[in-house]
């Protein structure tokens, strides 16, 4: 017969009799406290795997964001070339436009002298604007502006109607800007200050840019219009 006296004396007949043990746990505990190491072991579990899922997604995305980065450096890449090349293809038909222009200008040369209101001499060589810069004191004149006067697109000499010389400096493009008439400025008060002869800018174009309408306006620069038209075969 077992006797209890003490508390000591029920743990140790507890665990001198684990069955009794397990009854007495279910008589205190309640079911749902029985099953609570089951339960976190479980939701251990689950954890684990939410875990071992997000880190995957992290991996993933990790992943696509470096393939997107590299994808973003290729679009990049592949963008400044076209631009590149487009700003080539882009000069190379402003050359070829603003050529063909020259040409025609230089076709034309008495003409515009004639609208302008004078009788066409002869048109400068680079030789002869090279003379005039070096016969003259250059020395307050930056070099750039210079060696830009000396490849002027035309420069015309011209008479007027009391055979008075004077000079018109024109800059020639398919699409007239701020430079153009900058340049053609420039270079007829170059032409004044060397030669003591009156002086006139022109631009020759085939359209200009809206912010030198005004200058063309006030007469300070004198505008040649270019036919847009191609030019005919043989022509």
């Amino acid at each position: 017969m077992v006797i209890i006296h003490t508390s000591d004396d029920l743990l140790r007949v507890l665990r001198e009799n684990p069955e009794w043990k397990a009854e007495v746990r279910r008589e205190i505990l309640t079911e749902e406290l029985l099953s609570m190491p089951a339960r976190f072991d479980r939701f251990v579990a689950k954890t684990e795997q939410f875990m071992e899922k997000t880190d995957r997604f992290i991996e993933n995305t990790q992943q696509f964001i470096e393939e997107q980065r590299q994808f973003n450096a290729r679009i990049d890449d592949f963008a400044v070339r076209t631009d590149q090349r487009f700003a080539r293809l882009e000069g190379d038909v402003s050359d070829m436009k603003d050529g063909f222009g020259i040409g025609r200008v230089a076709k034309d040369v008495e003409g515009i002298a004639h609208d302008m209101g004078y009788k066409f001499i002869r048109t400068l060589s680079a030789g002869d604007l090279l003379a005039m810069v070096t016969g003259n004191d250059t020395s307050d004149l930056q070099t750039g502006d210079l060696r830009s006067f000396r490849v002027a697109d035309l420069v015309i000499e011209a008479n007027d109607e009391n055979g008075a010389i004077h000079y018109i400096a024109m800059e020639i493009s398919s699409a007239a800007d701020e430079r153009d008439t900058r340049r053609a400025i420039r270079n007829a008060d170059f032409l004044a200050r060397f030669t003591g002869r009156p002086a006139y800018a022109a631009i020759a174009s085939m359209r200009n840019d809206n912010r030198i309408q005004d200058v063309i306006d006030s007469g300070q620069v004198y505008w040649h219009r270019l036919d847009n038209r191609e030019p005919r075969p043989g022509a």
